[in-house]
């Protein structure tokens, strides 16, 4: 999964010299907890934060009408006081899942992404969950099934879908495989299609995958044996 699939293209900005007051209301306007911050030559110096405004004014009062005093506060003050300048960003073809790994490594809710310098989009904590939902999520015809096998067989995993999966004319739509902590088995997500299920949860169990939850997406889930 890329960045370019994911991000918010052309983002809403703000200037250096905006007023935190303009800067605000650009945010309300747009239902948007941070704006990236243009140089006036053109060129992403910082982001600014809904938090960033909260030494200016209480932050009860971000979302309620402002009083005439914090109007007269925050027009006082610019973008370029109170953003963050010190920027972690990404490019275009960034994988998601390093994105996620930056968001949290760096405690952030966002990172612009650049390409040749140029900010092109912004992308969430948001937009990687959304993704991983995407992925993961079964859908009206595809049915989610986990699983577990032994670390040892780590290996032979896709192979074994895939050949289950032509075996049983199944259409394969999503593999995911992850580590158990503190086990020696790994925990395996996948999304099929197809008409025989019930002999594709079988043969699973023959070659010692567990299952352990299938969802066809109306229901929560539920174990088969």
């Amino acid at each position: 999964m890329l960045v370019r699939y994911w991000m918010s293209e052309s983002p809403i900005v703000a200037l250096e010299k905006t007023t935190l007051y303009d800067a605000l209301n650009l945010m309300l306007k747009h239902d948007i907890r941070r704006l990236p911050v243009m140089s006036g030559a053109n060129k992403l110096c910082g982001i600014i934060t809904l938090s960033d405004l909260y030494p200016y004014v209480d932050p009860v009062k971000l979302r309620e009408e402002l009083s005439p005093s914090d109007i007269e506060n925050l027009s006082k003050h610019v973008v370029g006081e109170a953003m963050t300048r010190e920027l972690v960003t990404c490019g275009p073809n960034t994988a998601l899942e390093d994105v996620g790994a930056l968001l949290r490594e760096k405690k952030i809710g966002a990172l612009p992404v650049l390409k040749e310098d140029h900010l092109v989009g912004i992308i969430t904590d948001c937009d990687v969950l959304e993704a991983l939902c995407g992925i993961a999520r079964a859908g009206e015809n595809n049915v989610r099934i986990c699983f577990s096998v032994p670390t040892g067989e780590k290996q032979n995993i896709i192979y074994d879908v895939v050949e289950l999966c032509k075996r049983y004319r199944l259409d394969l739509q999503t593999v995911l495989v992850h580590p158990l902590k503190g086990s020696k088995r790994c925990l395996v997500m996948i999304r099929v299609e197809g008409p025989r299920m019930d002999d594709f949860l079988k043969a699973l169990w023959d070659i010692n995958y567990q299952v352990l939850i299938v969802s066809d997406g109306t229901d929560k889930g539920r174990a088969r044996r």
